[in-house]
């Protein structure tokens, strides 16, 4: 499976929504010992409306970051994911996740964030690069 980009399930959308704020603050600060990920996954997946203005607050600000390094055109990428996930979603973000959502959540982080990874060339592109040398 790979990225579904009709399902509307909440759980699946925000965990969508924090894979693309998991990259933006890596492209922001690159490795850092404290990811959002490592701090705030777990609330995330469970309490989403208790965590997800500050973390798209954080946003802003990394998304400024973004801009200065490695410029606009990354920035306003990037900044197109969110809003095409939060157009899916209700501007009341749930309270809490039941645990088939949190499982959702878990599915559309892994798949956003295999979408978001930069594409590796195939093992011909590879070949053809080697003989090429």
């Amino acid at each position: 499976m790979s990225l579904d980009y009709n399902d509307t399930s909440p759980g699946y959308r925000l965990g969508r929504l924090f894979a693309v704020l998991e990259k933006i603050q890596n492209d922001a600060l690159g490795d850092v010992n404290a990811g959002i990920a490592d701090r705030f996954y777990a609330a995330a997946s469970a309490t989403p409306a208790s965590i997800f203005g500050m973390l798209l607050n954080k946003a802003k600000s990394h998304l400024s970051a973004v801009r200065r390094k490695k410029g606009e055109g990354l920035a306003h990428h990037l900044e197109r994911h969110i809003g095409e996930i939060m157009e899916g979603l209700s501007p009341e973000l749930p309270r809490s996740l039941p645990l088939e959502q949190q499982g959702r959540f878990a599915v559309g982080y892994y798949h956003q964030k295999e979408a978001l990874r930069p594409q590796k060339a195939s093992a011909t592109e590879n070949e053809a690069a080697e003989s090429n040398s």
